[in-house]
């Protein structure tokens, strides 16, 4: 009895193995306090609402502080031609979260279809690389509303270039 005990214990998610207790969604400590930055452009042929076809790419630069404590600070900036948007979300409403080593955001469209981005990173903590997939709704096309307030429906697959993920050491927004 005292052996099923013991392997229900240690088998119990986000609990204690071999006196390493972590939460679950915690932050590795190689992770503590290192901004990780992420960056990409993506592009998905579509009609909008005025009547004018999606010819410009979208560049989307995420940058998320891993605190000493192991919250997560994002600030989310996209630009397009003329157009740009910038945010910051505190860890109450950050997109990303651990899972395991990498850390994954995931991203709702404004109306029809979600992006993810993953990012993993080496033992160390000083490289990463990104991945970025664009997901639409079964039946559904990819929907959003540009930088510009315009809806548009996308006509063709999303294309994603240029991904880039680096890593600072210490607390960006505090610069």
């Amino acid at each position: 009895m005292r052996i099923d005990r013991m392997v229900q214990f240690i088998l119990m998610p986000g609990s204690c193995f071999l006196l390493f207790c972590v939460a679950a969604n915690a932050a590795p400590p190689q992770a503590l306090d290192k901004t990780v930055t992420v960056s990409f452009t993506g592009f998905t042929p579509a009609v909008c609402g005025n009547g004018r076809h999606n010819n410009r790419s979208r560049t989307t630069t995420q940058r998320i502080y891993i605190s000493t404590k192991g919250r997560l600070f994002v600030e989310g900036a996209a630009h397009s031609a003329v157009y740009s948007r910038k945010r910051r979300a505190p860890p109450s409403q950050a997109a990303f979260h651990f899972s395991g080593s990498k850390l994954v955001g995931t991203f709702a469209s404004s109306v029809s279809g979600a992006r993810r981005e993953i990012i993993s990173f080496d033992p160390s903590f000083h490289g990463c690389t990104a991945q970025v997939i664009v997901g639409e709704e079964p039946g559904r096309p990819f929907t959003w509303i540009s930088l510009s307030g315009v809806r548009c429906t996308g006509t063709g697959k999303t294309e994603i270039s240029n991904i880039s993920c680096s890593i600072a050491d210490g607390n960006v927004f505090a610069r």
